[in-house]
Protein backbone atom coordinates (compact mmCIF):
# COMPACT_ATOMS: atom_id res chain seq x y z
CA UNK A 1 0.00 0.00 0.00
CA UNK A 2 1.11 3.31 -1.04
CA UNK A 3 1.46 6.40 1.01
CA UNK A 4 -1.49 7.98 -0.99
CA UNK A 5 -3.68 5.06 -1.13
CA UNK A 6 -3.26 5.42 3.03
CA UNK A 7 -4.35 8.61 3.78
CA UNK A 8 -6.98 8.68 0.99
CA UNK A 9 -8.46 5.62 3.57
CA UNK A 10 -7.70 7.56 6.34
CA UNK A 11 -11.27 8.90 7.86
CA UNK A 12 -12.72 5.54 7.24
CA UNK A 13 -9.73 3.77 8.50
CA UNK A 14 -10.37 6.17 11.92
CA UNK A 15 -14.07 5.90 11.84
CA UNK A 16 -13.73 1.91 11.57
CA UNK A 17 -15.60 1.61 8.73
CA UNK A 18 -12.96 -0.40 6.58
CA UNK A 19 -12.91 -4.29 5.91
CA UNK A 20 -10.73 -6.31 7.78
CA UNK A 21 -8.46 -6.58 4.62
CA UNK A 22 -8.15 -2.66 4.23
CA UNK A 23 -7.85 -2.18 7.80
CA UNK A 24 -5.07 -4.36 8.28
CA UNK A 25 -2.80 -3.56 5.11
CA UNK A 26 -3.46 0.56 6.35
CA UNK A 27 -2.22 -0.43 10.09
CA UNK A 28 0.51 -2.49 8.62
CA UNK A 29 1.56 0.86 6.16
CA UNK A 30 1.15 2.73 9.42
CA UNK A 31 3.61 0.93 11.49
CA UNK A 32 6.40 1.03 8.49
CA UNK A 33 5.79 4.97 7.35
CA UNK A 34 6.91 7.54 10.10
CA UNK A 35 5.09 10.23 7.96
CA UNK A 36 1.85 8.34 7.51
CA UNK A 37 2.04 8.06 11.67
CA UNK A 38 2.05 11.23 12.66
CA UNK A 39 -0.51 12.05 10.38
CA UNK A 40 -2.91 9.43 11.52
CA UNK A 41 -2.15 10.38 15.27
CA UNK A 42 -2.59 14.38 14.38
CA UNK A 43 -6.05 13.37 13.09
CA UNK A 44 -7.07 10.66 15.73
CA UNK A 45 -5.82 13.47 18.13
CA UNK A 46 -7.87 15.98 16.59
CA UNK A 47 -10.83 14.24 16.57
CA UNK A 48 -10.66 13.25 20.10
CA UNK A 49 -10.19 16.70 20.74
CA UNK A 50 -13.37 17.95 18.62
CA UNK A 51 -15.42 15.33 20.04
CA UNK A 52 -14.65 16.08 24.15
CA UNK A 53 -14.80 19.79 23.29
CA UNK A 54 -18.17 20.73 21.28
CA UNK A 55 -21.66 20.43 22.45
CA UNK A 56 -24.72 20.46 19.51
CA UNK A 57 -27.13 22.98 20.77
CA UNK A 58 -30.38 22.42 19.15
CA UNK A 59 -32.21 26.03 18.14
CA UNK A 60 -35.08 27.81 20.26
CA UNK A 61 -38.01 26.50 18.98
CA UNK A 62 -39.61 30.40 18.49
CA UNK A 63 -36.57 30.28 16.68
CA UNK A 64 -36.85 27.36 14.57
CA UNK A 65 -40.43 28.59 13.79
CA UNK A 66 -39.77 32.46 12.82
CA UNK A 67 -37.58 31.16 10.34
CA UNK A 68 -39.92 28.57 8.96
CA UNK A 69 -42.99 31.32 9.07
CA UNK A 70 -40.64 34.01 7.20
CA UNK A 71 -39.90 30.80 4.47
CA UNK A 72 -43.17 30.42 3.73
CA UNK A 73 -43.62 34.26 3.92
CA UNK A 74 -41.03 34.51 1.03
CA UNK A 75 -42.71 31.66 -0.97
CA UNK A 76 -45.95 33.22 -0.89
CA UNK A 77 -44.62 36.31 -2.25
CA UNK A 78 -42.50 34.82 -5.10
CA UNK A 79 -45.77 32.86 -5.98
CA UNK A 80 -47.62 35.96 -7.00
CA UNK A 81 -46.76 36.89 -10.54
CA UNK A 82 -47.45 40.81 -9.87
CA UNK A 83 -46.79 41.59 -6.31
CA UNK A 84 -45.54 44.97 -5.66
CA UNK A 85 -42.36 44.83 -4.39
CA UNK A 86 -42.41 45.17 -0.87
CA UNK A 87 -39.49 46.81 1.79
CA UNK A 88 -37.71 44.10 3.49
CA UNK A 89 -39.21 43.08 6.86
CA UNK A 90 -36.35 42.39 8.03
CA UNK A 91 -37.87 39.35 10.06
CA UNK A 92 -35.89 36.58 8.32
CA UNK A 93 -32.68 38.28 8.72
CA UNK A 94 -33.99 38.87 12.34
CA UNK A 95 -34.50 35.40 13.35
CA UNK A 96 -31.10 34.35 12.03
CA UNK A 97 -29.76 37.06 14.29
CA UNK A 98 -32.17 35.80 17.05
CA UNK A 99 -30.39 32.40 16.48
CA UNK A 100 -27.08 34.05 17.18
CA UNK A 101 -27.73 36.58 19.65
CA UNK A 102 -29.86 34.04 21.61
CA UNK A 103 -27.26 31.02 21.66
CA UNK A 104 -23.86 33.13 22.52
CA UNK A 105 -22.53 29.05 22.57
CA UNK A 106 -22.70 29.51 18.91
CA UNK A 107 -20.19 32.17 18.26
CA UNK A 108 -17.79 31.04 20.93
CA UNK A 109 -17.68 27.99 19.36
CA UNK A 110 -17.13 29.36 16.39
CA UNK A 111 -13.73 31.46 17.55
CA UNK A 112 -12.67 28.71 20.29
CA UNK A 113 -12.88 25.51 18.00
CA UNK A 114 -10.14 26.90 15.41
CA UNK A 115 -7.90 28.01 18.80
CA UNK A 116 -8.46 24.58 20.02
CA UNK A 117 -6.89 23.21 16.69
CA UNK A 118 -4.21 25.85 16.60
CA UNK A 119 -3.71 24.52 19.98
CA UNK A 120 -3.67 21.03 19.63
CA UNK A 121 -0.92 21.30 17.10
CA UNK A 122 1.28 23.15 18.94
CA UNK A 123 0.88 20.45 21.74
CA UNK A 124 1.78 17.79 19.39
CA UNK A 125 4.75 19.68 17.92
CA UNK A 126 6.27 20.98 21.25
CA UNK A 127 4.76 19.95 24.07
CA UNK A 128 4.29 16.13 24.47
CA UNK A 129 6.79 13.84 25.57
CA UNK A 130 9.20 13.49 23.19
CA UNK A 131 8.65 10.25 20.48
CA UNK A 132 12.55 10.28 19.97
CA UNK A 133 16.04 11.62 20.27
CA UNK A 134 18.76 11.77 18.46
CA UNK A 135 19.86 7.91 19.57
CA UNK A 136 15.77 7.25 18.72
CA UNK A 137 16.38 8.72 15.11
CA UNK A 138 19.71 6.67 14.16
CA UNK A 139 18.34 3.71 15.70
CA UNK A 140 15.12 3.72 14.15
CA UNK A 141 17.42 4.31 10.66
CA UNK A 142 19.95 1.87 10.74
CA UNK A 143 17.20 -0.69 11.77
CA UNK A 144 15.60 0.31 8.93
CA UNK A 145 18.40 0.00 6.25
CA UNK A 146 19.51 -3.64 8.31
CA UNK A 147 15.17 -4.66 8.14
CA UNK A 148 15.74 -3.46 3.83
CA UNK A 149 19.13 -5.45 3.49
CA UNK A 150 20.84 -2.64 2.71
CA UNK A 151 23.28 -3.23 5.85
CA UNK A 152 26.61 -4.59 5.01
CA UNK A 153 27.37 -6.34 8.44
CA UNK A 154 30.98 -6.77 9.10
CA UNK A 155 30.34 -10.54 10.22
CA UNK A 156 27.61 -12.36 8.92
CA UNK A 157 27.30 -14.81 12.41
CA UNK A 158 24.62 -16.88 14.89
CA UNK A 159 27.87 -17.62 17.14
CA UNK A 160 27.32 -15.35 20.36
CA UNK A 161 30.96 -15.78 21.20
CA UNK A 162 32.56 -14.90 17.49
CA UNK A 163 30.61 -11.74 18.05
CA UNK A 164 32.10 -10.77 21.60
CA UNK A 165 35.23 -11.63 19.51
CA UNK A 166 34.78 -9.27 16.99
CA UNK A 167 33.95 -6.28 19.74
CA UNK A 168 37.25 -6.96 21.68
CA UNK A 169 38.72 -3.64 20.62
CA UNK A 170 35.79 -1.76 21.56
CA UNK A 171 35.47 -3.65 24.85
CA UNK A 172 39.06 -2.55 26.00
CA UNK A 173 37.40 1.24 25.61
CA UNK A 174 35.51 0.29 28.58
CA UNK A 175 32.25 -0.24 26.86
CA UNK A 176 30.33 -3.46 27.94
CA UNK A 177 29.42 -5.50 25.05
CA UNK A 178 26.39 -8.28 26.21
CA UNK A 179 25.92 -10.06 23.17
CA UNK A 180 22.25 -11.86 23.42
CA UNK A 181 22.23 -15.60 24.42
CA UNK A 182 19.11 -16.77 21.94
CA UNK A 183 19.00 -20.39 23.16
CA UNK A 184 15.19 -21.08 23.97
CA UNK A 185 14.56 -17.09 23.23
CA UNK A 186 13.12 -17.91 19.66
CA UNK A 187 15.71 -15.87 18.17
CA UNK A 188 18.46 -16.37 16.00
CA UNK A 189 22.04 -13.92 15.80
CA UNK A 190 22.34 -12.54 11.84
CA UNK A 191 26.10 -10.56 12.42
CA UNK A 192 27.51 -7.58 13.53
CA UNK A 193 28.90 -4.06 13.04
CA UNK A 194 31.32 -1.39 14.21
CA UNK A 195 29.69 1.97 14.25
CA UNK A 196 29.77 5.61 15.38
CA UNK A 197 27.51 7.64 16.83
CA UNK A 198 27.85 11.86 18.22
CA UNK A 199 31.38 10.60 17.94
CA UNK A 200 31.53 7.75 19.58
CA UNK A 201 31.83 4.05 18.71
CA UNK A 202 29.25 1.76 18.77
CA UNK A 203 28.54 -2.30 18.59
CA UNK A 204 25.68 -3.25 16.84
CA UNK A 205 23.93 -6.53 16.62
CA UNK A 206 21.60 -7.65 13.79
CA UNK A 207 18.71 -10.59 15.44
CA UNK A 208 15.61 -12.20 13.91
CA UNK A 209 13.24 -12.93 16.33
CA UNK A 210 10.14 -15.18 15.58
CA UNK A 211 8.18 -12.38 12.93
CA UNK A 212 10.34 -9.23 13.28
CA UNK A 213 13.85 -8.68 13.14
CA UNK A 214 15.15 -6.76 15.94
CA UNK A 215 18.49 -4.59 16.16
CA UNK A 216 20.68 -3.97 19.82
CA UNK A 217 22.96 -1.28 19.25
CA UNK A 218 25.39 -0.59 22.71
CA UNK A 219 27.31 2.52 23.01
CA UNK A 220 29.26 4.63 25.68
CA UNK A 221 26.01 6.72 26.84
CA UNK A 222 27.92 9.47 29.02
CA UNK A 223 26.48 12.58 28.53
CA UNK A 224 23.76 11.36 25.99
CA UNK A 225 20.37 12.65 27.24
CA UNK A 226 17.53 10.60 27.08
CA UNK A 227 15.49 11.64 29.92
CA UNK A 228 12.96 13.21 27.82
CA UNK A 229 11.62 10.70 26.27
CA UNK A 230 8.48 8.47 27.88
CA UNK A 231 9.69 5.90 30.30
CA UNK A 232 8.21 2.69 32.12
CA UNK A 233 9.62 0.56 34.76
CA UNK A 234 9.63 -2.44 34.15
CA UNK A 235 11.04 -5.54 36.08
CA UNK A 236 13.47 -3.60 37.97
CA UNK A 237 14.45 -1.20 35.20
CA UNK A 238 13.80 2.07 33.78
CA UNK A 239 13.10 1.77 30.13
CA UNK A 240 12.50 4.85 27.60
CA UNK A 241 10.60 4.75 24.37
CA UNK A 242 10.67 6.47 21.40
CA UNK A 243 9.30 5.67 17.58
CA UNK A 244 10.77 6.78 14.32
CA UNK A 245 9.60 5.48 10.75
CA UNK A 246 7.61 3.33 12.15
CA UNK A 247 9.66 1.29 14.39
CA UNK A 248 9.67 1.04 18.46
CA UNK A 249 12.89 1.97 20.14
CA UNK A 250 13.60 0.67 23.76
CA UNK A 251 16.15 2.18 25.65
CA UNK A 252 18.09 1.63 28.69
CA UNK A 253 20.72 2.03 30.61
CA UNK A 254 23.42 -0.62 32.72
CA UNK A 255 27.04 1.26 34.16
CA UNK A 256 28.06 3.68 31.99
CA UNK A 257 26.59 1.46 28.90
CA UNK A 258 23.44 2.58 26.79
CA UNK A 259 21.20 0.16 25.14
CA UNK A 260 18.94 0.46 22.37
CA UNK A 261 16.28 -2.11 20.99
CA UNK A 262 14.40 -1.55 17.68
CA UNK A 263 11.94 -3.36 16.05
CA UNK A 264 8.30 -3.28 15.01
CA UNK A 265 7.55 -5.37 17.70
CA UNK A 266 5.16 -3.78 20.53
CA UNK A 267 7.09 -2.23 23.48
CA UNK A 268 6.08 -4.74 26.21
CA UNK A 269 7.90 -7.41 23.65
CA UNK A 270 11.19 -5.26 23.67
CA UNK A 271 11.20 -5.07 27.35
CA UNK A 272 10.51 -8.70 27.33
CA UNK A 273 13.79 -9.46 25.18
CA UNK A 274 15.77 -7.14 27.01
CA UNK A 275 15.03 -8.39 29.95
CA UNK A 276 15.61 -12.01 29.29
CA UNK A 277 18.05 -12.19 27.02
CA UNK A 278 20.60 -9.59 27.39
CA UNK A 279 23.22 -10.15 29.83
CA UNK A 280 23.78 -7.14 31.87
CA UNK A 281 20.48 -7.41 32.79
CA UNK A 282 20.77 -9.73 35.54
CA UNK A 283 24.87 -8.32 36.22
Amino acid sequence: MTCKEAIEQLHEFLDNELGDANYTKIRQHINMCHECCEKFEFEQALKKVIREKTQIHGAPQHVLQSIVSQWAELNEERSRPKAPALEPKGTFLQGILDLLTLRPAYVTMAVLLPMTIIGLAAYLAFFRPAEYSPIVKVAAERHDSFVNNNMHLDLVSSDSNEIRRHFQNLQRSNLVIDVPECNGHEMELLGCKNYNLDGKKSAYVGLRGHQNKISLEMINGSGMNIAKLQHEFYKGRSYYFGKHKGYNVVIWKHGNTLYSLTSTMDRKGLMRVASESILSYNK
